[in-house]
């Protein structure tokens, strides 16, 4: 009963639009309030130990970094280089803005950053040369996925705090699967290209190659530089993102100057506005999920599924289908947080492994930002293109069924997203 009423009252208060860390802490409170053994110093202890996390302090040192990043000209300069590579294929500026956005997702670890900063270069760029502005949009919407599923992703750590993994070995785990979803992605922009080639014009040789190798050296240097040391095992992943926010600035000062330092502690402050809110979200769903563990939800629901399904495939898909439904209508962060203590044991009794769970637990929540009502990626782009939700959701269904079919590959065929951590 007392699980019940805790969700229960967590999904009565999003329904009146409680602010979501608002909403998860006092839904915290409700067994101990209605008589349940867990006395409310529990919950406010967890609390203040969740944000007093090492590792957590890497979420908004990495979303500082790419907010400079993007003031600072960095995502400008990733957009040019691969449209210098990729620019002469049919469909070259959609498949560049793919892999523009792998390559600013390797230094963000955000999804919503990733569309922001791409998208305000690309859709007006992929518009001027004869691409249908829905498609540009829908691309860029779609491909922001990449920002969170290729390392380093802010989701990945945040589930790595939670089920008490190896965030590195996350991250490698993440790269196998980024390049699956990337490429039936670019598949779709070049098989886009080659239909409509006849009208759009094609940007190869408008930045020479070297100049664009040249230009965009620092900028391509960072994602060297943050995975290259946690790979090495030169820092930790919360030690790369405090690289990436000096890194940045100081290339966004001294080398690039596009930034002074005014404008730096404005972003900076912007950052905070963003932040804030995810680490309130942090605590109390660390508070939350704790209370269901004690409750014994995770045992109760280990328990049902074992009682109706007898194979780990069919387990995994009804995961894929519940997770998919939640990210649709939960902040990402929030679900990892509160699903990962009630999801994880069920599938470890099954024999899932939870690098492997991590990953598909993050593809299916980034989907979650592309798909209504939700979607961040879906309103950031209506702020950059003034196109409406309805126009935007029209281009959807082949985009977003490649992504599922993404997730449905890294799923079933566990191998892409484990022998890097196996190997390693």
């Amino acid at each position: 009963m007392y699980p019940a009423l805790a969700l229960g009252s967590f999904i009565l208060l999003l329904f009146l639009t409680i602010p979501i860390a608002v909403a998860i802490g006092l839904a915290s409170f409700v067994p101990g309030w209605l008589g349940a053994p867990i006395n409310p110093s529990q919950v406010v202890r967890t609390i203040v130990t969740a944000l007093d996390s090492f590792p957590l302090l890497a979420v908004p040192l990495f979303m500082v970094a790419g907010d400079i990043m993007t003031a600072g000209g960095l995502a400008r300069r990733l957009f040019n280089f691969a449209d210098a590579i990729l620019g002469h294929l049919n469909g070259g500026l959609a498949i560049s803005t793919v892999a523009a956005c792998i390559l600013f997702g390797a230094i963000s670890g955000s999804s919503p950053a990733t569309v922001a900063a791409i998208g305000s270069m690309a859709i007006p760029l992929l518009t001027d040369n004869g691409y249908e502005k829905r498609f540009a949009t829908v691309l860029v919407i779609t491909a922001g996925t990449l920002g969170v599923i290729v390392p380093p992703s802010i989701p990945m750590i945040i589930y790595g705090m939670a089920a008490n993994v190896s965030v590195s070995k996350l991250f490698l785990a993440g790269i196998g699967p980024a390049l699956v979803i990337g490429g039936l992605l670019m598949a779709y922009a070049f098989w886009y290209g080659t239909r409509n080639k006849d009208r759009i014009r094609t940007t190869a040789g408008d930045i020479p190659f070297l100049k664009a190798v040249r230009s965009s050296f620092w900028a391509l240097l960072a994602p060297v530089v943050v995975l290259g040391g946690i790979y090495g095992g030169v820092f930790t992943p919360t030690e790369a993102a405090a690289i990436a926010v000096a890194y940045s600035a100081l290339v966004s000062l001294f080398i690039f100057r596009e930034l002074s330092l005014v404008q730096l502690i404005r972003v900076v402050g912007r950052s905070a506005l963003t932040i804030a809110p995810i680490l309130i979200i942090a605590g109390t769903g660390a508070a939350l999920g704790r209370v269901l563990n004690l409750l014994g939800v995770p045992a109760m629901l280990g328990n049902f599924v074992s009682s109706v399904v007898s194979e780990p495939l069919m387990l995994l898909l009804l995961v894929n289908a519940l997770l998919l439904l939640v990210g649709m209508v939960m902040e990402t962060l929030a679900a990892i947080i509160v699903l990962t203590p009630i999801l994880l044991p069920v599938m470890l009794l099954f024999g899932v492994d939870p690098i492997h769970f991590g990953i598909i637990m993050t593809i299916n929540l980034a989907i979650g930002f592309v798909t209504p009502p939700v979607g961040a990626n879906i309103f950031i782009a209506t702020q950059l293109t003034r196109l409406g939700l309805v126009e935007i959701c029209k281009g959807l269904p082949i985009p977003l069924s490649l992504l599922i079919l993404g997730l449905a590959i890294v799923t079933y065929v566990p191998t892409i997203s484990l022998w890097l951590p196996m190997m390693f």
